[in-house]
């Protein structure tokens, strides 16, 4: 039977039987599939030989799924339960990877690669929102950075198992086994995934048709309005978060040092390595200090590192100072790891939570989707240089607004909507959790 809205938090902790079966290795278990990709995914584009411009299609299209999926994957949690979205995630997932091992089309590919971020999208908002609806305020951060760091544990070994696949079976093998991966996520999901809450309409509701329109965006403005400087933080966080999540930083090593796909996978893997054990240190540090007080100093860090890399591109300098200098802006960006989501599991209203953890992705995803295509169209008509600034400079604002405007969690202190105009130099307000 799925629990009330105002049911009580679940027990057991971050680290009960149902989180582990049910949200941790299912992660677990995609991620390893969608690291094994990640290699092939730059010699793939590469292969239809289009310029760097077209190839970071690829990497966009995947991204554009993910932002097309936000507001549906809400309304279809809200409308069916979260366990039907999660179990078609993983579903739409196997088969769009299953497809990319027999197009040779590369429009289709990224048709394909769409679809593929939208299947991403639709596991991901069902367990935000289950951690939303069952998680207690004092252990939302380590569930949700927990949730990140089992993906990065996925990524540690799978992209070096790609690597291999790519260069011995071609860009396509790697496919093949992460398909078989998102079918193999589905069995845990299945068995331990409990439904929770969906909206039903009411005969009321139905008679009253287009008459309950006015009341709709009413109820939207109401959740959005007082929380709009959260939405800022997301906005600039996806802005800032876009090209090192897409990966399209391998793909720029591509072609500005010729790395192949076991490089490329040597790469991303010592990046998983260093991010894995900082990515699970954030979610306690979130639930223990607050969450301004761990991504503050996060999103400085990145800053200061694409700033860097700026002036590598700009001198020309080794690979050893791109290898160095990602590794520290990766690094930087894990202290991060999970706040934004938390920061929305945090300020969802009970009424309409699916919708709302769907806009709220929307804004996070949109600028996520945005930042891969700026960062493509700056290499592409004024260097890399200016990239990596617009990296940089999206970063600094989000430190600028979690500075500014946004009130620190409290330990004790329940979530809630920010003030809808926050008054210059507010802090320790108790108006909500980030």
């Amino acid at each position: 039977m799925p629990r009330s809205e105002t049911a009580p938090a679940r027990g057991g902790g971050p680290l009960s039987r149902e989180a582990v079966f049910s949200t941790y290795l299912p992660a677990f278990v995609l991620s390893l599939g969608t690291g094994i990709a990640v290699p092939a995914v730059p010699t793939l584009a590469k292969s239809f030989h289009v310029g760097f411009g077209s190839a970071s299609g690829v990497v966009t299209a995947f991204v554009l799924g993910n932002l097309a999926g936000t507001v549906p994957s809400g309304w279809l949690i809200d409308r069916f339960g979260r366990r039907a979205v999660l179990l078609g995630g993983p579903v739409l997932t196997a088969l769009m990877a299953f497809a990319v091992v027999f197009t040779h089309s590369f429009p289709v590919l990224l048709a394909l690669r769409f679809f593929d971020g939208v299947a991403a999208q639709m596991w991901l908002m069902a367990r935000l929102a289950a951690i939303s609806h069952g998680a207690a305020a004092n252990r939302r951060g380590r569930e949700v950075s927990w949730l990140f760091g089992m993906n990065n544990s996925g990524k540690l070994a799978g992209p070096l198992v790609g690597g291999f696949l790519a260069s011995g079976g071609g860009p396509r093998a790697p496919f093949v086994v992460y398909g078989v991966l998102a079918l193999a996520a589905l069995v845990p999901a299945y068995l331990f995934a409990e439904d929770t809450p969906r909206r039903e309409r009411t005969p009321a509701a139905r008679q009253s048709g287009g008459r309950r329109e006015g009341g709709r965006l009413a109820a939207l403005r109401r959740i959005v309005l007082p929380r709009l400087v959260y939405f800022g933080v997301a906005l600039f966080a996806g802005l800032t978060r876009g090209p090192v999540q897409a990966d399209l930083l391998h793909l720029y090593a591509a072609f500005a040092y010729r790395l192949g796909p076991a490089q490329i996978g040597y790469l991303s893997t010592a990046a998983a390595a260093i991010t894995l054990p900082i990515g699970f240190v954030s979610g306690w540090l979130m639930d223990r200090y607050g969450r301004k007080r761990t991504m503050v100093p996060g999103f400085t860090g990145v800053a200061l590192a694409m700033g860097a890399l700026a002036a590598s591109a700009f001198f020309h300098l080794s690979l050893l100072w791109y290898v160095v200098l990602f590794l520290a802006g990766v690094a930087a960006q894990a202290l991060t790891g999970g706040s934004i989501q938390t920061v929305g599991a945090d300020v969802a209203p009970a009424e309409g939570r699916g919708m709302f953890l769907g806009l709220w992705r929307f804004t996070g995803q949109g600028g996520q989707t945005l930042s891969p295509v700026l960062f493509a169209l700056l290499a592409a008509q004024a260097g890399y240089t200016s990239s990596f600034l617009f990296t940089a400079a999206s970063a600094a604002v989000v430190a600028f607004l979690l500075i500014r405007y946004v009130p620190e969690t409290r330990a004790g202190t329940p979530p809630g909507p920010a003030p809808a105009t926050p008054p210059a130099g507010a802090r320790g307000t108790a108006a909500g959790a980030e």
